[in-house]
């Protein structure tokens, strides 16, 4: 009785005239995801108005998605088959479920790899002779082609966060030597505690770890070809790489760090690589607020006009605004929202709102989670813990959707690939709005001040007043 009671309270419609079906969702930190398709009851709240403005049409939304990583595999393998064929159902179907439709993969090993690994770890093998996937055919190929079951039309990038470690002026796959062992938290035997980094053997953040050679380049492209075809043996096509994840970024991970000219040098050989094989190429990922690293890149008389889209992690936020503006044609994607640390809290769930609004207002095409599923408490290979839309008993099998699966559902559900970004206004700031292929308006508000608001929608000849609760996430479809 107290659920019923609570969900009455939650939303209503009172609509001008009888239209079209109306569908609202609500996410507060008590009761995620509830669902009311028809009046339930007026509550009282501030008045609050929002216009969509049909007419002020922003990006194409390509679509939203996560990550296809070992650590993931490995927590969903924990569950019961029952349980996994949910699950992923319910990220991938189309129109049920979160239904992602764009997803990230790592070229060789991320942070969240059970190890330090490539797809060649033959010193000096220029030609590629012993270039393998073998690795990922036990951990991520059969993720990705479980998600391709159930929506072959999603659309799959990758990134490296390292080239092989030979390829490398260290002759390590790490950057930063690691400087503590993990003491809380679910601590795993992949956990490493020494990468083998010596003094000598430091990268620093605007230095080429990468060795700038034409030998090593050509091999580096070969090396993406090699992928994008075995990938494609799998039955999983590549549309999209990007040549490096966090170029700036010195990790005791896997990782390499690139000045933007290094960059650009090994793009004049990767770009007309990935030209012939009929994948695009992205900048990124971009983790500081610079606009120089991008206009490096973009204004390359050699490459720069085949860079199809840029990419920031949420780190690089502040940089988006200013390369959307000075580059509106490319496309904008938002490869990684903040990790945070392990807490999965609802403080999370509304900072990452903050994120979200923020990628959407400045031209993102492309939106990414990171981790899709973690052992809970997980302590990752490399000794931290982040978030995760799932998390996993690691004892029991047992799982649980976290808040920040219902932040991201809240959008992908329900805004369709190719639905365009609508400008608004009206006092009611915290909102967001599409406009679906099919012709429906797909609202998003958050109530941040803690008090219930009564909020007027105008949307064209449509208006719609909704109840929005206190401290909430809710979607309306009109």
């Amino acid at each position: 009785m107290k659920r019923l009671i609570c969900i009455a309270a939650l939303a209503a419609l009172v609509s001008c005239g009888k239209g079209p079906s109306f569908t609202m969702v609500t996410t507060t930190e008590d009761n995620p995801w509830v669902e009311i398709s028809k009046y339930v009851e007026t509550a009282e709240g501030a008045a609050a108005d929002l216009n969509v403005d049909l007419q002020d049409v922003r990006q194409t939304i390509i679509g939203f998605g996560t990550c296809f990583s070992e650590l993931s595999h490995r927590a969903l393998s924990k569950l019961s088959k029952e349980d996994y064929e949910a699950v992923i159902s319910e990220l991938f179907t189309p129109k049920t479920g979160a239904n992602f439709t764009v997803c990230r993969m790592p070229i060789g090993a991320s942070d969240f790899a059970l190890k330090y690994y490539s797809f060649n770890d033959t010193p000096g093998d220029l030609a590629m002779e012993h270039f393998s996937i073998d690795n990922d055919k036990a951990t991520l190929i059969p993720l990705i082609k479980d998600a391709l079951a159930r929506n072959p039309g999603i659309k799959i990038w990758g990134s490296p966060w390292c080239p092989p470690y030979w390829m490398k002026v260290n002759r390590n796959y790490a950057s930063v030597p690691i400087r503590s062992a993990p003491t809380r938290g679910l601590i795993l035997d992949n956990v490493i505690t020494d990468n083998g980094i010596g003094k000598d053997q430091i990268m620093v953040e605007g230095q080429d770890s990468f060795i700038q050679d034409e030998a090593y380049f050509e091999a580096y492209a070969l090396y993406f070809r090699k992928y994008i075809q075995a990938y494609r043996e799998q039955g999983i096509d590549i549309f999209m790489v990007m040549p490096q994840n966090e170029f700036n970024s010195a990790q005791n991970f896997p990782s390499c760090t690139w000045t933007a000219q290094g960059l650009a040098n090994f793009l004049h050989y990767l770009v007309p690589a990935m030209k012939e094989e009929g994948v695009e190429v992205y900048f990124g990922t971009v983790e500081r607020p610079n606009r120089a690293l991008v206009d490096t890149i973009l204004t390359d008389p050699l490459i720069g006009k085949d860079i199809k889209g840029a990419a920031f992690q949420w780190a690089g936020k502040t940089a988006l605004p200013i390369i959307h503006e000075s580059y509106p044609e490319l496309t904008m994607v938002m490869s990684e929202q903040q990790c945070f640390n392990g807490a999965n809290s609802w403080n999370d769930f509304m900072a990452a709102w903050d994120l979200l609004k923020h990628n959407m207002d400045n031209g993102v095409s492309i939106y990414e989670y990171w981790n899709l599923a973690l052992f809970d408490g997980e302590v990752s290979t490399w000794g931290w813990q982040q978030n995760s839309l799932i998390s996993v008993d690691y004892e029991t099998g047992a799982y649980r959707y976290n808040y920040e699966f219902y932040e991201m559902k809240h959008i992908s559900h329900y805004v369709q690939p190719g639905a365009v970004y609508l400008g608004t206004s009206g006092s009611m700031e915290e909102a967001m709005a599409f406009r679906n292929p099919d012709g429906s308006i797909v609202v998003l508000v958050a109530e941040k001040t803690g008090e219930p608001r009564k909020l007027t929608i105008t949307s064209g000849k449509k208006n719609v007043t909704v109840n929005v609760p206190a401290n909430s996430v809710s979607t309306i479809v009109i």
